[in-house]
């Protein structure tokens, strides 16, 4: 079997131009008879590694010798980070009549000397030289100390030149003749020998040490390499004959699929060498991957050979070595994986793969998000979804990861599929696996920009994503950080953006309240209900602790409903109060049935009010509502139009501010309530508030109409109260976005059906007629208003035919501007079959009670 491997190996290390290849050359090559070596090409035709070629004599070849040979295309990142390096050394390969000299700078153990080996091998395989073409080292820093020694080893010497020089003596310079020559450690290389070498390679002459008469010729290819930075180390006339200068990274500095494929490759030539398949822990693996070392790729073969040498010798009697963690010397002891990585001697493994072409595309589709109007970004994730598919097709997972793509799958499959209740996801997890593996990353603060906006966008499939990748234990890097961003953008078309309301499940058992989520986010088709298990020694801090990450972890201003399974967990609310920003209604003894019908509840958007009202009729169990408000500087907006409105205020703000400012929306008619109230202390944490309608003056928070930025003196005032917070361009860009968005082409913008031209002279003609009747001259910021409020208005009654709205109780001069607005309002009515309630018309009394 060992003879067998070794006469493939034996064909693999020949040139392309040397195959086919009779079986009389094979045994001379392998130093086996004959009948021996052809009974062993027959096994390798049974086998599929070779085939054979009918004829007299018989040829052998190779089946595969794109993946056989040895040239610069094998060379493990040619088609990744090191195709530009790979392009210019063919470039100066082929180039005539004799090529370009290259020079090779890197660090030690960075692969220059494997690299000069392959830049040989392909020009062989290119035909530019023969087949027999020499290939000639010299390690310059030998004789650093003796450049005269160095000089006559790379030109030669006459008899007579220097005591003990019996006879001449040809050197490297004209050994090298039709090949290559390759100076490692170059910068060892004496000034006065880099002059002389520049001058052979100027004319392609030179004279051995001691000859004056007769000088020689000799046709070289140079290769040079240094650990220095050639500005530094060589002269300046040297330099500029040395036309192509290529650079290896440090192999930590590498891409994860290439760090990947060059430990897969290391491994791969051991297992020839000892016959034998490989498993390999997946803990090596890792710490293969993140090795950093001054030593670099050589420092990592000799880890790895030392590795399987210490494995080998406890193992050799056995079919297949396992290479485990303490086979191999690491500066920490590793733990003992389950999984492994099987490497057959036997195969033909391609190591050269790569999915890095991709990176321009990608990164292309991620800045032109990052960069999308607020108005467009839902358009713009859709369009980076389709162009994500799309490049998925074109990756691959290679055979190496597909034990590890299955287990990802399988956990993918089970948080994200079953747990949030988002169906089949597998082509999501595909997509996600390969971008990793790719080692696809965004600069910096492209991420930040990005995840901020998706953070407005997005909560909740950004929440699913940090909790997926919380579950498997990935380290926080920019590589996570850009895959787990994908995976936000890919889930935003599943998970229900719209819902505000937060359920949260708390259960004592190893997974009672992870099962009951499951349950019941499945059976709603979305994400729901997120999910704490207690375990029964685990201790109420640490559940006190998972809850308030939680809440920290997403907004809570809409409300959170929270269902536990013992009423003791009641006791929670104290510890939890700070970290909530809205109300909370926790419900006692959870169980499926109760959960579902909260959630559907939460899914068909019924406001937290209403489900806290009937929770303690329907449930016939204990519960307590706690109302409340936020712990943390925020910013309240609150418009008459509706939450609708404010949210939409909220994201286009919301990319601006820090994140320990949060901004929230407050139905108008609950702000209304808490002022009257002269509740200030619900106010404690608030900035300031932004409203669509004047506040009372006694109302001591900081507060801006809108509206009042059509004027100098209403930006002014926004500027101010945001100068603490934002910078002044930053203040500048978010005026001019809230400007755009109360105009009358932001109003267009925001109407889903109605055909804008035709609402706005509607809104015209009821404006007409209100000025009329209360002899007003409207100015235009509060016509704007009317214009938002007004035709947002219709298209919402439309939509809502029986909304449930808050009784009120008007004094005289509301209940007749009331009166005459349901006369104003008649014809739009009949015209869109809408009801505009007493509710409706007091919000808008709001707007012209400060003008009567």
């Amino acid at each position: 079997m060992e003879a067998k491997f070794e006469l493939l190996e034996k064909l693999k290390r020949l040139n392309p131009d040397q195959l086919p290849i009779n079986t009389s050359q094979i045994s001379e090559l392998a130093d086996l008879s004959r009948s021996v070596t052809s009974h062993y090409l027959h096994q390798l035709l049974d086998d599929g590694q070779v085939k054979k070629i009918d004829g007299r004599p018989v040829l052998w070849d190779l089946v595969d010798k794109k993946i056989s040979s040895d040239g610069l295309k094998t060379f493990i990142g040619a088609n990744g980070s090191l195709k530009s390096v790979v392009s210019q050394c063919e470039a100066a390969i082929n180039y005539p009549p004799n090529g370009l000299s290259i020079i090779i700078t890197g660090n030690s153990g960075v692969g220059k000397s494997f690299l000069a080996k392959k830049i040989y091998q392909s020009a062989k395989s290119s035909h530019v030289i023969t087949s027999s073409a020499p290939f000639l080292t010299l390690n310059c820093a030998d004789y650093a100390n003796n450049p005269e020694l160095l000089s006559s080893i790379l030109f030669g010497y006459v008899k007579g030149a220097f005591t003990g020089a019996n006879e001449d003596k040809p050197g490297l310079l004209e050994q090298a003749d039709g090949g290559f020559l390759f100076l490692d450690e170059v910068h060892r290389l004496s000034s006065e020998n880099q002059e002389k070498l520049f001058s052979f390679i100027d004319r392609g002459t030179f004279m051995r040490m001691g000859e004056n008469k007769t000088a020689k010729t000799s046709k070289v290819r140079f290769l040079f390499a240094t650990t220095e930075k050639t500005d530094d180390v060589l002269l300046e006339t040297f330099r500029r004959r040395i036309s192509i200068a290529v650079h290896l990274p440090d192999y930590h500095d590498r891409p994860r699929n290439e760090r990947l494929s060059l430990i897969y490759s290391i491994f791969y030539n051991e297992a020839q060498k000892m016959a034998k398949p490989l498993k390999i822990d997946e803990n090596v693996l890792e710490a293969l991957v993140d090795l950093k070392s001054d030593g670099n790729i050589g420092r990592l073969k000799n880890i790895i050979k030392v590795g399987c040498a210490n494995s080998y010798k406890d193992q050799k009697e056995q079919t297949e070595i396992v290479i485990k963690p303490q086979n191999i010397i690491f500066d920490q002891p590793l733990a003992e994986s389950t999984e492994h990585v099987s490497i057959d001697p036997q195969k033909n493994y391609d190591f050269t793969s790569s999915n890095l072409g991709y990176q321009k595309e990608l990164t292309k589709l991620f800045t032109e998000l990052s960069q999308s109007e607020v108005n467009s970004f839902q358009f713009s994730c859709k369009k980076a979804i389709h162009d994500l598919e799309q490049i998925e097709q074109s990756l691959n997972i290679s055979e190496f990861d597909q034990p590890t793509f299955l287990r990802f799958k399988n956990q993918f499959q089970r948080i994200v599929g079953k747990q949030f209740g988002l169906g089949n996801v597998l082509d999501i997890a595909q997509i996600v696996f390969k971008l990793y593996q790719a080692d696809f990353v965004l600069p910096q603060n492209q991420l930040q920009s990005l995840e901020k906006r998706l953070e407005s966008f997005c909560p909740r499939s950004m929440h699913v994503a940090k909790y997926f990748f919380k579950e498997l234990h990935y380290q926080l890097s920019a590589k996570y950080q850009t895959v787990g961003l994908v995976l936000v953008i890919l889930l935003s078309e599943r998970v229900d953006e719209s819902l505000k309301l937060r359920g949260l499940l708390l259960a004592h058992g190893e997974y009672t309240a992870t099962s009951i989520q499951a349950v019941v986010n499945q059976l709603c088709g979305n994400y729901l209900f997120d999910a704490i298990d207690m375990p029964i020694d685990t201790g109420i801090n640490e559940i006190v602790k998972q809850t308030k990450d939680l809440f920290d972890s997403y907004d809570t201003s809409n409300g959170t409903v929270m269902l536990v399974d013992m009423g003791s967990l009641n006791q929670l609310y104290a510890e939890i109060k700070n970290h909530l920003n809205g109300d909370l209604l926790v419900i006692d003894n959870l169980t499926t049935a109760t959960a579902l019908d909260v959630a559907l509840k939460i899914q068909s958007k019924e406001s937290f009010r209403s489900i806290a009202t009937a929770a303690e009729d329907e449930y016939q169990i204990h519960s307590k509502y706690y109302a409340g408000y936020s712990n943390k500087k925020n910013i309240i907006i609150s418009c008459i139009s509706g939450l609708g409105i404010s949210e939409k205020i909220k994201e286009t703000m919301l990319p601006y501010f820090p994140n320990d400012i949060q901004i929230n929306t407050l139905d108008y008619y609950k702000l209304k309530e808490n002022i009257h109230q002269n509740d200030n202390h619900y106010f404690d944490t608030t900035l300031f508030v932004l409203t669509t309608t004047s506040l009372p003056k006694d109302f001591q928070i900081p507060n801006i109409n809108i509206y009042d930025l059509l004027d100098a003196k209403g930006e002014q005032k926004l500027t101010k109260l945001l100068t603490p917070y934002l910078k002044a361009d930053a203040i500048d860009r978010l005026n001019q976005e809230l400007l755009r968005f109360f105009s009358i082409e932001g109003v267009s913008e925001r109407l889903s059906f109605l055909n804008p031209k035709i609402i706005i002279k509607e809104v015209e003609t009821v404006i007409y007629k209100y000025e009329s009747y209360y002899h007003l001259k409207l100015d235009g910021k509060v016509k704007l208003n009317l214009y938002m409020h007004i035709a947002l208005m219709i298209e919402r009654l439309m939509v809502r035919k029986s909304p449930k709205v808050p009784e009120i109780k008007p004094s005289g001069d509301e209940q007749e501007f009331i009166s005459i607005s349901k006369s104003i309002f008649q014809p739009l009515e009949l015209k869109y079959n809408v009801v505009v309630n007493d509710y409706e018309l007091s919000l808008m009394y709001e707007v012209f009670k400060t003008l009567f």
